[in-house]
């Protein structure tokens, strides 16, 4: 059988000053299901996806780059030569005009290179020379050494300017807030502010709960390296996907048709529900890079052989410009007679998506519950979430 799912690009527009080679963002919206059944009580589910266009500019954003090194003990070795040398790589990396800071923590925080541009070559030769200098201690303050750094990004920071922190840490944060729950408490609040926290997880021991929570809560990145061998190249690469953002400033707003109630936006506590009416702001996207929201509402009981879900709008500001460009798309459902035929037109790719975020969300329920003392509620979490 096939669907009949509607789903139409109703209006691109781009600022009259200029225009676009091509588009910046790609707006794709898709339901979980391209049929449904209004007599059951399941909600419906849809994704919205925005992929970035891969970057092929010379010109770019400058970035307000700042790197925090965890130098606890357990970083000795060949760990600590490895993380200065990544670091002199994100040096080399920067342009002349971009802005970089170097916060080492162990248990204390210190702040090694404050926040500058880098400058000419004897500029870069200087705190390279910082940078090695960098020698191992004590514990481990991740919470304080994060929050140092984005304070240095501060100190410049502006619409003007990418804004990110870089995470590298080997182990566990056992100075100060050090829960998954906290962490991404500190992700989030930094996001409010344009600052987003990319992480790196280094060999068999770190928290991957914690470092993940804080990177996903940032909107930013999060890599896990085992061979301390690969650290330079993974800084290339984070280095590489922050310097080619191709729109900033994104925001979906989503407007859902009369008679369908929103639920929520899954996992994205940032979203801003009034009515029908949903705003999700989604700040810089990269080139080729894709982030996926998952919009959960509730169809009426009644509807006719097609039901309207309503529209989502895309916007964003190219960065290089400064013009501004947007997006619509609508999408319907239409009816299924019975429930087996609107689940035989399952998205696999949709339901895949959603099944991972709602483990993801089971997880972290679970770890708060554990967190906060209460064991046997985590495990009927898990339970629950695996049945």
């Amino acid at each position: 059988m096939k669907f009949s799912i509607l789903l139409t690009t109703i209006v691109s527009t781009v600022a009259a000053a200029s225009t676009f080679a091509a588009a910046p963002v790609t707006l794709t919206v898709t339901p979980e299901s391209e049929a449904v059944h209004p007599g059951s009580r399941r909600d419906t589910v849809v994704q919205i996806e925005v992929r970035g266009r891969p970057s092929t500019e010379k010109r770019r954003t400058p970035l307000n780059l700042a790197l925090v090194i965890d130098r606890s003990g357990s970083m000795s070795g060949a760990k600590i030569e490895k993380a200065r040398q990544a670091a002199a790589v994100a040096v080399d990396q920067l342009g002349a005009d971009d802005f970089f800071s170097l916060v080492a923590y162990d248990d204390e925080v210190r702040v090694i290179i404050p926040a500058q541009k880098i400058g000419d070559d004897d500029s870069r030769a200087e705190m390279k020379a910082k940078i090695h200098r960098l020698e191992p201690g004590g514990s481990t303050a991740l919470h304080a050494g994060v929050t140092t750094g984005a304070e240095q990004l501060r100190e410049i920071l502006d619409d003007e300017k990418v804004s990110r922190v870089i995470l590298l840490s080997d182990g566990l944060a056992n100075v100060g807030p050090s829960s998954p729950g906290e962490l991404a408490k500190l992700g989030k609040s930094l996001r409010r502010d344009g600052i987003s926290v990319s992480t790196i997880g280094l060999g068999d021991d770190y928290n991957e709960d914690l470092m993940t929570a804080l990177a996903e809560a940032s909107h930013a990145n999060y890599y896990y390296v085992r061979d301390a061998e690969k650290l330079p190249g993974i800084f290339k690469e984070e280095l590489g996907s922050v310097k080619s953002i191709v729109a900033r400033r994104v925001e979906l707003v989503i407007e859902l048709a009369t008679g369908v109630e929103v639920r929520e936006v899954l996992g994205e506590d940032n979203a801003i529900i009034e009515g029908r009416t949903v705003r999700i702001p989604v700040e810089d996207l990269a080139g080729s890079q894709t982030r996926r929201f998952l919009l959960s509402c509730r169809i009426p009981a009644e509807a006719e052989e097609s039901i309207s879900l309503g529209t989502v709008e895309l916007a964003c500001v190219d960065p290089l410009t400064g013009n501004a460009w947007s997006d619509q798309q609508s999408a319907s459902v239409r009816v299924a007679a019975t429930r087996e035929e609107a689940d035989g037109t399952l998205s696999k790719d949709v339901a895949s998506n959603n099944a991972i975020l709602q483990n993801r969300l089971a997880k972290e329920r679970a770890v708060a519950l554990a967190d906060a003392g209460r064991p046997e509620e985590a495990v009927a979490e898990l339970r629950r979430q695996r049945d």
